[in-house]
């Protein structure tokens, strides 16, 4: 891929995320964490600590800012969960970065494509009245 394709690439992505609403939003964090995390197991295999280390830290700076998302106030039970899986996959995301873990990196891989499907499954309906109703009460 040339230089130029690249960085139409990200522009392309980066036009994407900020046209997105709050649920496009979440949706592309999510997608972005599982890939960085996939890339970080291939950086392992090749014993490329420093790219490793890269995507490991991002991935736990994603995570940390759907954990800062979460509404504790009228989230109740669902973000508590949401905030404590969270928080466990940040500590396991360091134990592998420590430990050159591709397993550990499995496990948190697993349970963002887990938050991820539960996310895409929220009825359309659902997310647009949701939608409608933030944007009349700002």
């Amino acid at each position: 891929m040339s230089r130029a394709s690249i960085q139409k690439y990200k522009a392309m992505k980066i036009n994407a995320a900020a046209n997105a609403n709050p649920y496009e939003l979440i949706t592309i964090v999510l997608t972005n964490i599982i890939g960085k995390l996939s890339g970080a197991k291939a950086h392992i295999e090749r014993n490329d600590t420093e790219q490793k280390g890269k995507l490991i830290s991002d991935s736990i700076t994603l995570v940390g800012a759907l954990q800062d998302s979460l509404n504790m106030n009228d989230g109740g039970d669902v973000s508590n969960n949401l905030y404590n899986l969270y928080d466990y996959a940040q500590r396991t995301l360091l134990e592998a970065n420590l430990n050159n873990s591709t397993e550990l990196l499995d496990v948190v891989i697993e349970i963002m494509r887990n938050i991820k499907e539960g996310w895409e499954a929220i009825p359309h309906d659902v997310k647009e009245e949701f939608l409608t109703q933030k944007a009349v009460n700002g």
